[in-house]
This record gives structure tokens, sequence and C-alpha cells, in this order.
């Protein structure tokens, strides 16, 4: 099943954002056979990162809460809110989005 995970930054932690992005993406590298997608949520100007989205195969939401106690942006305390739902996949267009960053 496919979980949709949405996580907002604690206000004035993108410091702490780029400081742990190298082994953040290093450890979504290592779980890339259960993510679907993931990238940053962005600020309403489309240029500071602000939060996380991440589309991610499990079993269950136990699992998911197990692949992001993993994250180095869990592990620092990145994050303010987080919101996991369950979630199906109905339509994707494979030329919108642009290539992966």
């Amino acid at each position: 099943m496919l979980f949709y995970v949405h996580r907002l930054d604690k206000k004035n932690h993108v410091d702490l954002r780029l400081k742990t992005r190298p082994t953040h993406l290093e450890y979504l590298k290592s779980q890339s056979a259960k993510l679907f997608a993931a990238g940053p949520v962005l600020s309403p100007d489309g240029k500071v990162p602000i939060g996380s989205l991440l589309l991610v195969e499990a079993k269950d939401e136990a699992e998911v809460k197990e692949i992001l106690a993993g994250d180095p942006y869990d592990k620092v305390g990145l994050f303010e809110t987080m919101t996991i739902m369950p979630w199906r996949k109905v339509f994707s267009h494979p030329e919108v989005g642009g290539p992966p960053g």
C-alpha cells in the first residue's frame, strides 16, 4: 500500500535542513525500493525548502514510521508537523514535473 507523508519544518530551520541534507539523501537512496516519490515542499516563491513530501510503499503506517525514524531529518528534529495517510495512485503523467532534482 502507498502512504502519503507530508512533513513541515520547524520555523527558521533551513540551516539545519541544508546541513543534514547529504546524509538525508544517502538515507533515501538506501530506502529507494520503498519510495515511490520523494522531494522537498517549497515556500510559496518556490525557492526555500520548508518541508518534505514522500510517497512510501509499506504494509501499514507502523512500517512507514519505522522507515521515517531512520531518516537523519527526523533524528535531528527538523519537523514541526507530520501527516501520514494511505494514498492511491489514480493518474500520473510521466512528462509532468520535470527531471528529478
